[in-house]
């Protein structure tokens, strides 16, 4: 069937198929008794390599033109379901009780997708995704000018791996910018979560990267202490009042927000 790519939903679909959708299952590892969610299936080439392998397909599309291809494709095998709908709308205990995600996502809602597997992190234990590239260092930078709030966001709920970057030239239509797949698998034990609250720590990652010009301590003076109180803190924490967000690690971010935390209870 001619299909016809709207940039609206972000369309780039895989056309040196083989090479990359090999890697990608080698990778995801996908079991005979696992629920994988594919968010953005296009035209069905990665969701054929995941129905020879998942006990269940659910894809998640949004463009309407796709359904009677995919459905066409797969309508016969019952392991295969189709959602039409804008993944951000769905509710994903309706659909899912444990699982994980394996997708081409539509990059331009990349951070949001990613904010609501997080959201669901209680039934889908990882993701294995592809981004843009700058959009996959950037999650997975441990250091350096890469890093922003996205960064922290996912180190807070899991660990994220690059895998291995794909050549714009192997999507039609060829996007301007090469693309990556990478691997955010969330901690069971909440590690970071049960130390410092969800709310304490992003509103001072937040306000730690509010200004990437800006070092520490005058970003950080935007929570209402005073430059030289933070200075001293930060000086107690072993941490140079100089440093710009970027990099601080997620340690040191948690060991300044329970630092904060006792300036506003005192």
């Amino acid at each position: 069937m001619s299909f016809k790519h709207k940039k609206r939903f972000g369309q780039n679909f895989l056309t040196n198929q083989d090479e990359i959708l090999s890697k990608i299952m080698e990778l995801s590892q996908v079991e005979d008794d696992e629920h994988i969610i594919e968010i953005g299936p296009g035209e069905g080439a990665l969701t054929e390599r995941l129905l020879e392998k998942a006990k269940k397909v659910t894809c998640i599309e949004i463009d309407r033109d796709l359904e009677r291809i995919l459905r066409k494709k797969f309508e016969k095998n019952q392991k295969f379901q189709l959602i039409i709908e804008d993944v951000l709308k769905v509710d994903f205990n309706l659909i899912l009780s444990q699982g994980r995600v394996v997708a081409n996502i539509p990059y331009y809602i990349t951070s949001p997708i990613i904010n609501k597997i997080i959201e669901n992190r209680d039934i889908i234990s990882e993701m294995f995704i592809m981004v843009q590239k700058e959009v996959a260092e950037r999650i997975c930078s441990t250091f350096g000018k890469e890093r922003s709030v996205l960064t922290l966001a996912v180190e807070y709920y899991g660990k994220a791996e690059y895998l291995f970057t794909i050549p714009k030239e192997f999507f039609t239509p060829v996007p301007k910018v090469d693309s990556a797949f990478i691997k955010i698998d969330f901690y069971e034990d909440r590690r970071f979560e049960k130390i410092i609250p969800e709310e304490l720590f992003f509103k001072v990652v937040k306000a730690g990267f509010a200004n990437k010009r800006k070092n520490i301590v005058n970003n950080l003076s935007s929570l209402g202490l005073s430059k030289e109180r933070i200075k001293e803190m930060l000086n107690t924490l072993n941490i140079a009042e100089n440093e710009r967000a970027e990099n601080i690690s997620i340690e040191e971010f948690i060991k300044i927000a329970k630092a904060l935390k006792v300036e506003e209870q005192s």
